[in-house]
């Protein structure tokens, strides 16, 4: 079990690292096109992203249900904070006794944020083995990626989508960018987050 958590991170960390380079963008997402293509068969982009935010938002808890230890966390997190307010009180009234009261807690605390630390970046690194493919091969159909070819695809900013989207009063429109956003990644977030916490509230409360 313990192998195979270390290789799932090491497969996470390599998709980190990889999306930085285009070419291993496109082979990811050819990768995975032949399991994700049928999706397109929904006609409309924002409602495949939508589905895709979904099952991501479900994977994500489902990797924080067996992978934090949530009592943990919950008093991780009071104890930190109730540190943090002793000893802001105790600086801005310039408390020495206090402070030296609490310099023999710190090395707990931060034992325990290390902790903290860690568990989420292990949390994180399961969830990106998902959703980089994802992220990569929405990129890849999006902007049209097969039609550019790998010589071109270092500039793949300059390339625009060639997916419409229809909008309430404004109707068909050529959407760029959302804030500093591409659009479809503002929408994917946007769904993944909303629906992150309904089920977290289903799942882990």
């Amino acid at each position: 079990m313990k192998l195979l958590k270390n290789v799932v991170m090491f497969v996470g960390i390599a998709f980190m690292i990889g999306i930085f380079f285009p070419t291993f963008r496109v082979e990811l997402a050819q990768a995975v096109d032949p399991v994700l293509h049928p999706l397109l068969g929904l006609g409309k982009i924002h409602v495949v992203i939508f589905v895709l935010a979904t099952f991501t938002a479900f994977y994500s808890t489902l990797i924080q249900k067996f992978t934090i230890d949530r009592k943990f966390m919950i008093e991780a997190q009071k104890k930190i904070s109730e540190f943090q307010k002793k000893y802001l009180k105790a600086v801005k009234e310039n408390n020495q006794f206090l402070l030296k009261q609490l310099e023999k807690e710190k090395d707990e605390i931060n034992r325990i944020q290390a902790e903290l630390m860690s568990m989420n970046f292990r949390t994180m690194f399961y969830t990106v083995v998902v959703t980089v493919p994802i992220w990569v091969w929405l990129w890849y159909v999006i902007y049209d990626i097969s039609h550019i070819g790998l010589t071109n695809v270092g500039r793949y900013p300059h390339v625009v989508s060639h997916f419409m989207v229809n909008v309430p009063f404004a109707g068909t429109i050529h959407v760029s960018k959302v804030l500093i956003f591409p659009w479809w990644l503002f929408w994917y977030i946007l769904c993944s987050i909303t629906l992150g916490q309904v089920f977290r509230r289903i799942l882990l409360e």
